[in-house]
């Protein structure tokens, strides 16, 4: 029988940023050694299976975790950006808690690609250095996640700037993403704008503000608006409230499929150019070679921006949109400069994503 590895993180939801790191890190375990038994703690069970092929635990049903625990011989708590404290304590506590009830029993604890924080509350601050200074590696995406461990008092284990394991993922072939927008009524033969945004509670007028810079989008560059949904519905339902707001509705388009991983890179790297708000799509941009602009409403997007030398100036709170639309029309002139310069970051990002999996074996073997 192989080694057991059990999987903590936001999976189960319906996210595609997440459920993107799911996938990669499984399939960079099963490129190294197959016969490794992998179990994840999600919200939805079957679906989780289904799509993974992978064993699946009730994240909620504390009974299940501890026996899920029991049997591993190594827990991974992430990716993603599981520490933190700007949406709720809960979750903090929750990711926490899991690592806290592994190291009683014994077992091993990696923290994988991280991105770690904001941590705003002392208490919080805490809780997460004594969790932490008890795990036995620790992985990071950004250099700014390595700071905040730093201003905590983590000290003990190892820890690793290294990068979203996502880089890895391959998206379908220019004719599959095709197909999947003819199927959508889409003629896949214009030029896109493609748009992943998420409601944000800090930016209320943000809906306006987006309808704005798509519509002078299409006026002045000719561009189709193509809006991709990664959080499902949410995204979408945020998206068609954007289209009723613009005045060419004719040219906009949301998807409506919930689509895979690898179909939602394929559809980005159909298009010219990215306006992103979500991680992932910004992640989906790079691995696709297309240029984008980012919109900050989180230090992790910030983070990831910088990483890419892309601007991180364009705030979601209290956002001008003359001058994010300004920053679509620099970008769009020099697409063809930015696509070369994305393909060589993208060999860089690979490389360091890679060095993720070599500790779950070292691990697991030690």
């Amino acid at each position: 029988m192989g080694k057991k590895v059990l999987f903590s993180g936001y999976y189960g939801f319906d996210n595609s940023g997440d459920d993107a790191i799911l996938h990669a890190i499984v399939a960079d375990i099963r490129a190294c050694d197959p016969t490794v038994q992998l179990n994840v703690l999600s919200y939805d069970p079957p679906r989780t299976r289904r799509l993974y092929g992978v064993n699946a635990t009730q994240r909620f049903h504390y009974k299940s975790v501890k026996k899920a625990l029991m049997g591993t011989d190594l827990l991974i708590s992430g990716g993603g950006s599981l520490l933190q404290d700007e949406t709720s304590s809960r979750s903090l506590y929750y990711y926490l808690g899991v690592m806290a009830l592994a190291k009683r029993m014994g077992k091993k604890i990696y923290v994988y690609a991280n991105g770690v924080g904001p941590i705003h509350k002392s208490l919080n601050r805490r809780l997460t250095a004594r969790i932490l200074n008890k795990v036995d590696y620790i992985t990071l995406r950004d250099a700014d996640s390595a700071k905040v461990l730093e201003e905590i008092g983590v000290k003990v284990p190892p820890v690793e700037v290294t990068a979203d394991p996502v880089y890895g993922i391959e998206g379908i072939s220019r004719e599959a993403a095709r197909a999947i927008l003819r199927e959508e009524r889409i003629d896949p033969d214009k030029q896109f704008l493609a748009i992943a945004v998420r409601q944000w509670k800090k930016a209320p007028a943000l809906a306006s503000k987006i309808a704005y810079v798509a519509d002078r989008a299409h006026e002045e560059l000719g561009l189709e608006i193509l809006f991709t949904p990664l959080h499902y519905p949410e995204d979408k339902h945020f998206a068609e409230g954007i289209k009723a707001k613009m005045v060419h509705k004719d040219h906009c388009h949301v998807l409506s499929g919930n689509y895979g991983v690898e179909e939602m890179e394929g559809i980005i790297g159909l298009c010219d150019l990215l306006i992103g708000m979500r991680l992932h799509a910004l992640i989906y941009a790079v691995t696709s070679k297309t240029p984008a602009v980012g919109i900050v409403y989180d230090p992790k997007v910030k983070a990831q921006l910088e990483s890419l030398s892309i601007d991180a100036d364009i705030q979601a709170e209290g956002m001008d949109e003359k001058k994010l639309l300004n920053a679509v029309v620099a970008m769009y002139r020099r697409r063809n400069e930015e696509r070369v310069r994305l393909e060589a970051q993208h060999r860089v990002l690979l490389e360091k994503s890679r060095r993720n999996v070599k500790h779950v074996f070292d691990l697991l073997q030690s």
